[in-house]
C-alpha cells in the first residue's frame, strides 16, 4: 500500500542512507494499461483512462512510483516528425527528419501549454500527482539529448554521422539540451518528483566508452543537473550492463542509474562504488516466462543480495515488463520484494 514516508525513502537511498523500507518499482506501464484493456491510443491521448489505468495499477501492484510514459516522442511531434498512429502499438515515426542544418535551423522549443500531445501528457501528470499525492513517486520522462537523435533522425543516420559531421552532431545536443531542460521543467511543475532520462542509444548495444564519452555524456549531465538543481529525482536509463559503460554513468549528476538485467548489481557495486544509487534489475523475460514459484524466489534472492552491500538501491525490472507478462508473476514479484523489504 502507498505510504508517506515514500519520497523521504527514495531520497535516503539516493544519499546512500538506509530507508525505512526499500521502495520498489516496476516498469510495468505496457502491461498495467494492457491488463487493463487500454489500448495504446488511449493511454498516449486519453487522459481519464490514462491516469485511472495507472493509479489503478499502483493500486493493485503495491508500486512505490505512478509512472506516466506512454511513449518515446511526446516532446518531438512538434518539431515537424511524421508520426503512425496505430492504437494498439506505442507511437512511430513514418519517416525520420533530415539530419542537416537546415534542420537544425528550423527548430524551435516547443510550448507545452499547446503544442500537439505536450499538453496532454502535463494533464496526465496532474492527474497521477492529485491522485496519489506524495503517496508514490509520481514519474515523468525525458529523453537524454543523444538518444533524441536517435529517435528523430534514426540511429544509422547518427551513427553515420558522428564520423562525418560531428560538429553538426554537437550542435543538435546543444539546442537539445536546452529543449530537453525545458519539457523537463514543465513535468516538474506539473507535479512530477521524478523524471526517467532515457538514453539507451547511448549503451554498449551502439557505442563503444570511448564515444559514449565523446558525444553522450556531457549532455546527459547537463540535463541532469538542471532538472536536479530543480528539486527533481532524475532516474538515468540505457539498460547497460557492461561494466565500463556503467563506470561512465555513475558519475552522471544523476540522482540514481538504472542497470539493465541479466548481471550482479550487487558485483557490479564492488567495482563502481557507493556514491551512487543503483536500481534494477529483474529480468523481464523471467516475468514473462517463469512461473509465481519461480519470480518469487529469484525476487527474494536478488533483494537479499542487493541490500547487503553498501550503497542506495531501489528495486526494479531492469527493462520494461512485457505485455504478454502473466499478471499473477508480477503481483509475486511486488508481494515478495514487500515481504523482504526490512531485510528479515
Amino acid at each position: 500500500m502507498a505510504y508517506q514516508d515514500v519520497m523521504d525513502d527514495i531520497r535516503a537511498c539516493v544519499e546512500g542512507r538506509r530507508p525505512t523500507r526499500l521502495p520498489v518499482f516496476a516498469l510495468g506501464l505496457e502491461l498495467d494499461m494492457l491488463w487493463q484493456g487500454r489500448t495504446c491510443h488511449e493511454s498516449r491521448m486519453d487522459v481519464e483512462k490514462s491516469v485511472t489505468g495507472i493509479l489503478h495499477a499502483v493500486d493493485h501492484f503495491d508500486y512505490d512510483w505512478a509512472m506516466v510514459f506512454p511513449d518515446d516522442y511526446i516532446e518531438f511531434e512538434p518539431l515537424g516528425l511524421d508520426m503512425i498512429d496505430d492504437p494498439e502499438h506505442p507511437a512511430m515515426v513514418a519517416s525520420y527528419l533530415p539530419m542537416t542544418r537546415d534542420t537544425l535551423a528550423g527548430f524551435r522549443l516547443p510550448d507545452p501549454a499547446r503544442d500537439m500531445r505536450l499538453p496532454i501528457h502535463l494533464e496526465m501528470l496532474r492527474g497521477v500527482r492529485d491522485g496519489v499525492g506524495d503517496t508514490a513517486c509520481v514519474t515523468g520522462r525525458i529523453a537524454a539529448p543523444f538518444s533524441t537523435l536517435g529517435l528523430i533522425y534514426g540511429i544509422e543516420e547518427l551513427m553515420v554521422q558522428m564520423i562525418f559531421e560531428p560538429d553538426l552532431v554537437q550542435e543538435n545536443l546543444t539546442f537539445f539540451i536546452e529543449h530537453q531542460i525545458a519539457f523537463g521543467r514543465a513535468q516538474i511543475e506539473a507535479g512530477a518528483h521524478a523524471l526517467w532520462l532515457g538514453d539507451c542509444v547511448a549503451s554498449s548495444q551502439f557505442l563503444s566508452p570511448n564515444n559514449v564519452a565523446e558525444f553522450a555524456m556531457d549532455a546527459a549531465a547537463a540535463v541532469a543537473e538542471e532538472l536536479v538543481n530543480d528539486g527533481a529525482i532524475v532516474i538515468y536509463h540505457t539498460a547497460e550492463t557492461s561494466l565500463e559503460h556503467l563506470k561512465l554513468q555513475v558519475q552522471l549528476p544523476a540522482s540514481m542509474v538504472n542497470v539493465g538485467e541479466g548481471v550482479s548489481i550487487a558485483a557490479l557495486r564492488a567495482k563502481l562504488g557507493p556514491e551512487r544509487c543503483l536500481m534494477g534489475n529483474f529480468d523481464p523475460i523471467l516475468l514473462r516466462d517463469g512461473i509465481p514459484e519461480e519470480v518469487a524466489a529469484a525476487t527474494e534472492a536478488m533483494v537479499r543480495e542487493n541490500c547487503a552491500t553498501p550503497g542506495g538501491y531501489i528495486f526494479n525490472t531492469g527493462e520494461g515488463v512485457m505485455a504478454n507478462s502473466p499478471v499473477e508473476n508480477v503481483e509475486a514479484m511486488m508481494r515478495t520484494a514487500r515481504k523482504i523489504e526490512n531485510h528479515e
